[in-house]
């Protein structure tokens, strides 16, 4: 019995050193510093997982989905939290636009700061420029198109009949100055050919101005730039009206803070229901696949190494860290192929996350719907792809009108899904392309436009973090300026209230001074 109860005692020692083991082997790698900086970096950036997790999630299950032929309302069905989802984003767009554009432009003060307004255009400029002869060079260079596509694969295509580079230079200046500003939050002007028949019965085209669905950006952004710069110089009065816009800013912001945490669910909706309406998905890739290595590859390629170095260079800052902080955003850009849909979550990382200086982004992020990277990469690689097929010899004049054609009309291009596939179009009469070939062009622009999307969303990130280092004197100049004006404001209170209780006590003693 005894020996038993020794045995007893032993083993309860040994379970009771293996226990305190344990924990103590639990309590250094919880205590590591490797551990703890694994799940700081988790906790810090837990949206973006989710949003990760829900892509290869949508992807996984469209591709299970997809052979089991599903009805319209099923599908419609899976899409349909991902459709509210970008509603909601959708609808909050313009209010922060609008917001923002004011607080920015009257902060900043371009009187004062006009080198600011200047950097940001230039840049958003040479970007697009730089990535029209990226891709124009991709173009040339890996030759995506065959004549042996444009046989099998286009069908009939009824889009604009005609456009002319003038045409939309034109456009960009009567949409820059709407009619009407609220029919600008709604339509925007194009012109169109339209097919007449003349008196001797031959078909004409005739140069017809309309008005189509989709937001005015460029009307809105200059109203509001104008309005923001002229209040700036209104001195005392323009308080009311700053804050009544800067607390419109702070509600969108709270009202984001709710819709942020559900853009998993949206982002896993969207892919889904988009790769489950997708016909002859594994066709479509085989045939198309160079093109989408050229556009793909040239995104890629400036968004991995030309953006990264560019910052290095100015910033003098490793970009990664940078780039990674970005990753919400870019992500949200990805899912929805909508940078304005994206435009709410980025002020959210840049201003709280990055901690980037207010007026720059409040300035920049507005704006940049003129600054479309992608849209310019992706354009000059598409018409060259549709000359290609059509068997185009191209001089130096064609490829340098193409060029120009493909800068201006990025950089008036819609924020919204898919918008580049249609200035594709108009742009097809710039070298006498077919438009019907343009169809060959819808059948990946789902997987492209998100690469496109990403491309430009993170341009205008970059523009933010380039601008604000090149102004960084006028910047703490105008932080210098705000905090004199403040101890100038609380100087003069203090010395109004001392004033006031002196003259408080002498009526005082004037009142008890017997007669």
């Amino acid at each position: 019995m005894k020996i038993k109860h020794a045995n007893n005692n032993n083993n309860n020692d040994m379970e009771r050193q293996r226990a305190e083991s344990t924990f103590t082997i639990i309590s250094k790698v919880k205590n590591s510093p490797n551990v703890n900086t694994v799940v700081k970096w988790l906790r810090s950036n837990k949206l973006l997982i989710l949003i990760l997790v829900s892509v290869v999630f949508g992807v996984l299950l469209g591709l299970t989905l997809r052979p089991l032929n599903l009805s319209s309302d099923t599908i419609t069905l899976i899409s349909y939290p991902g459709d509210l989802f970008l509603r909601t984003l959708k609808l909050m767009v313009l209010p922060f636009i609008i917001s923002c554009l004011i607080i920015g432009a009257a902060n900043l003060d371009i009187s004062k700061n006009g080198n600011v307004a200047v950097r940001t255009i230039v840049y958003f400029v040479l970007t697009s420029v730089f990535n029209v002869c990226l891709g124009l060079t991709l173009g040339l260079l890996v030759h995506p198109g065959s004549p042996d596509l444009r046989l099998t694969n286009t069908t009939s295509f009824s889009g604009p009949k005609k456009m002319n580079v003038m045409d939309g230079f034109l456009d960009m200046g009567k949409n820059l100055l709407p009619e009407n500003l609220f029919q600008a939050t709604i339509q925007q002007t194009l012109t169109e050919y339209e097919t007449v028949m003349s008196l001797n019965n031959t078909k004409t085209l005739k140069k017809v101005v309309k008005y189509k669905d989709g937001t005015n950006t460029l009307g809105i952004i200059f109203f509001c730039l104008i309005f923001g710069t002229v209040l700036g110089t209104m001195g005392e009065r323009k308080k009311p009206v700053l804050n009544f816009f800067t607390v419109t800013y702070e509600v969108m912001q709270k009202i984001l803070t709710g819709v942020i945490w559900f853009t998993p669910i949206g982002v896993a909706s969207v892919i889904c229901g988009k790769i489950i309406t997708l016909a002859d998905l594994t066709t479509t890739l085989v045939q198309l696949s160079l093109f989408i290595v050229t556009t793909v590859g040239g995104f890629l390629f400036y968004q991995l190494i030309v953006i990264q170095i560019i910052y290095f260079v100015i910033v003098k800052k490793s970009p990664w860290p940078y780039y990674v902080s970005l990753g919400p955003a870019l992500a949200t850009a990805f899912a929805t192929a909508s940078k304005s849909a994206s435009l709410p979550i980025t002020f959210k990382v840049l201003d709280e996350k990055l901690k980037m200086n207010p007026k720059i982004t409040k300035f920049v992020l507005p704006i940049g719907t003129i600054n479309m990277d992608g849209s310019a990469l992706y354009l000059s690689v598409a018409l060259l792809f549709l000359a290609q097929i059509n068997n185009l010899q191209l001089g130096i004049g064609e490829i340098f009108t193409i060029g120009l054609a493909c800068t201006a009309a990025s950089m008036s291009s819609a924020a919204i899904p898919s918008a580049a596939i249609v200035l594709v179009v108009m742009l097809c009469s710039v070298i006498n392309i077919p438009t019907e070939d343009v169809s060959l062009l819808f059948a990946v622009d789902w997987l492209v436009d998100r690469f496109r999307t990403t491309n430009n969303l993170i341009g205008d990130c970059y523009t933010v973090a380039i601008v604000q280092h090149l102004s960084k004197e006028e910047l703490e100049q105008d932080d210098d300026l705000s905090e004199k004006e403040v101890e100038e404001v609380h100087v003069n209170g203090t010395f109004v209230m001392q004033e006031q209780e002196q003259n408080a006590h002498t009526n005082q003693s004037f009142t008890n001074t017997p007669v």
